[in-house]
């Protein structure tokens, strides 16, 4: 499968049901199309499509996410998402809960620190990048 995760996720969760949770997304990419993902990087794939507009925030008792946009504009929006974010298809495991996330800017050279530091957004850990095993959310 050579196609990017996150475009695949966009239409399992726009399929049928229109919401998308972590144990679906698992489920669906195993089945349909033999890709293992963990429950955390389904939850991060859930998170880059919220951020695409693709899907709402989860629900927190079944943190399934209801779709907002129609199949036929998926597409675009998430070629828009990752054109503006060039860093929504990577994701990071933490050298610390070594749960695989997304990661924002921490503190910066450019804000006079020593070394550029990422924040884990599952544990708050803020470590040096180079500490922390780069995911992509491209099958190879």
């Amino acid at each position: 499968m050579g196609q990017n995760l996150l475009r695949v996720a966009a239409e399992l969760v726009t399929e049928g049901v229109r919401h998308g949770s972590p144990s679906m997304l698992k489920r669906r990419f195993r089945q349909d199309h033999n890709v293992v993902i963990t429950f955390e990087a389904a939850c991060a794939i859930l998170i880059e499509l919220q951020g695409a507009g693709v899907v709402g925030p989860a629900d927190p008792e079944s943190h399934s996410h209801p779709v907002i946009l129609q199949r036929d504009e998926i597409e675009a929006a998430v070629a828009q998402w990752q054109a503006t974010e060039p860093e929504s298809n990577q994701l990071y495991e933490c050298p610390t809960c070594c749960r695989v996330a997304p990661w924002t800017d921490g503190r910066m050279r450019k804000h006079g620190d020593e070394i550029d530091e990422y924040w884990c957004q599952v544990c708050g850990t803020e470590v040096p990048l180079s500490e922390c095993t780069k995911t992509v959310l491209l099958a190879a």
